[in-house]
């Protein structure tokens, strides 16, 4: 099977699947993931690099893990939240977020970044500590399928050569555990891979440094 047929066939599957996860699942996966995030990785990494961090992560729409639980940690312990918002050329830009009244419906009703937020410049991307990304489907060798639109690939692409490059940012994931396969998701040359997956369980990690 080619390449591109075979992400076809994962990306048909896996929005199969995770369609028929019940809500309350849906909703409790979330929070314990979110719970064991911090525990494991958030707080030893604020330990670490002496103080608050700047997190990106993306606001949860339709059948995705709920990522309102680790927006929400991450405020109330003083971090720097950045939201991604849409733009023009399946373009991502990053915006500061100082709480659930800065967002508003955008693309496709997805809840972003109203228009007084402030934009996180290009120039400050070598200073993301840590960046939570949507995916359909997950490996246990950080392998990551999304909706092959390459929002992503062009934002980690910008961060990671702009500006000297961002040598510090952790990618991650927040992933229910229908959502983590056994087998390996198909990559390509450009198609980057996560550092540690935030699971009901508890952090899955690529990155062997992250183990505190």
């Amino acid at each position: 099977m080619e390449l591109a047929d075979a992400k076809k066939e994962l990306r048909q599957r896996m929005l199969k699947l995770r369609s028929q996860i019940p809500d309350h699942v849906r909703r409790q996966q979330s929070v314990e993931a979110a719970r064991q995030a911090e525990h494991a990785v958030l707080e030893p990494l604020r330990q670490r690099r002496g103080g608050s961090l700047n997190v990106s992560c993306y606001v949860s729409f339709g059948d995705e893990p709920h990522t309102s639980p680790l927006i929400e940690n991450c405020l109330s312990r003083g971090d720097r939240v950045l939201v991604p918002k849409i733009g023009a050329e399946r373009s991502l830009s990053l915006h500061e977020l100082s709480g659930e009244a800065d967002l508003v419906p955008g693309t496709w009703g997805i809840m972003e970044p109203a228009e007084h937020t402030a934009i996180w410049p290009e120039a400050c991307y070598n200073e993301i500590d840590m960046m939570i990304i949507p995916g359909l489907a997950f490996d246990l060798n950080g392998g990551r399928i999304g909706f092959g639109a390459g929002y992503y690939d062009r934002l980690i692409d910008r961060m990671m050569s702009g500006h000297g490059g961002n040598t510090r940012v952790i990618l991650a994931a927040l992933a229910l555990k229908d959502l983590i396969i056994s087998e390996e998701i198909p990559m390509e040359a450009h198609d980057f891979r996560l550092s540690v997956l935030f699971a009901p369980d508890g952090p899955i990690y690529m990155n062997r440094d992250l183990r505190h």
